[in-house]
């Protein structure tokens, strides 16, 4: 089901930030400073995987994992509203819309699979492409970004940090629950395209990695949104009201790591 949502004010945003404060974890150590030659393409944020193409400035990339590391753990962690559901999508994205993030579409769908044997991977691969082919969204930037997707995913395998973290964050008793990205600067905006892709009730506990499971072996449902984000926003402030509100949450739920 396609929602519609409007844009929230600079003012108001800086004050939803600050409101978003995560909980610190036991045993929490002091932040580490942030790198200021940030040009890490990919990272592990909680059970999701973010590409960056090339472009995106330093600022850009730590807003993008920072909101979104606020918007899934906050949800999970703070509201408790269970990962993979309908009201967990819909949470997230208005959360996502308060830290100053525009859907252009967002929609939450059961997933019929569309060939016998398809994987999750490349189900979740196919999902990011149809979001391009449904939109009027063009050129040659945003027609790389469902490879950009593909080769994150690749390379996050080989990266021992951030696949441990995406295999245990992804990985319920019963299925799998996690988000694929790929974020790209046009005009002076930042795009992500997300797909988020969950299943429950399968017959027996799901092996790492889930990415490799037959996607018609059990049911499932995505969540598919574009969002857009102005980057006259992002600036020192707000970045540091970022990461403040992150706190200790990052030292354990992002993994940055090269394509």
């Amino acid at each position: 089901m396609e929602r519609h949502h409007r844009r929230i004010n600079s003012t108001k945003r800086r004050k939803l930030i600050a409101a978003y404060k995560l909980p610190a974890a036991s045993g929490a150590q002091a932040l580490s400073a942030p790198d200021p030659d940030d040009d890490s393409n990919a990272a592990v944020v909680n059970n999701s995987v973010i590409s960056f193409a090339e472009g995106l400035s330093g600022l850009s990339r730590e807003y993008i994992r920072k909101s979104y590391l606020l918007a899934s753990s906050y949800v999970s962690d703070v509201l408790k509203v269970h990962r993979g559901t309908e009201a967990w999508y819909d949470e997230f994205i208005k959360v996502m819309i308060s830290l100053g993030w525009l859907p252009m579409r967002s929609s939450f769908e059961r997933v019929s699979s569309s060939g016998k044997g398809l994987t999750v991977q490349l189900a979740v691969l196919n999902m990011i492409a149809a979001m391009f082919a449904s939109t009027a969204l063009a050129g040659p930037v945003l027609a790389a970004l469902p490879k950009l997707a593909a080769d994150a995913l690749e390379a996050m395998k080989q990266q021992p940090a951030s696949f441990e973290l995406f295999k245990r964050n992804s990985t319920l008793q019963q299925g799998g629950d996690f988000g694929v990205a790929s974020c790209t600067e046009t005009n002076g905006e930042v795009m992500m395209v997300l797909v988020t892709y969950s299943s429950q009730g399968v017959s027996k506990q799901v092996v790492l990695p889930f990415l490799e499971w037959d996607s018609s072996s059990f049911e499932a449902f995505s969540g598919q949104t574009c969002l857009v984000l102005n980057t006259s926003l992002v600036n020192e402030k707000t970045i540091q009201l970022m990461r403040e509100s992150a706190g200790d949450k990052v030292q354990s739920a992002i993994a940055r790591y090269r394509i």
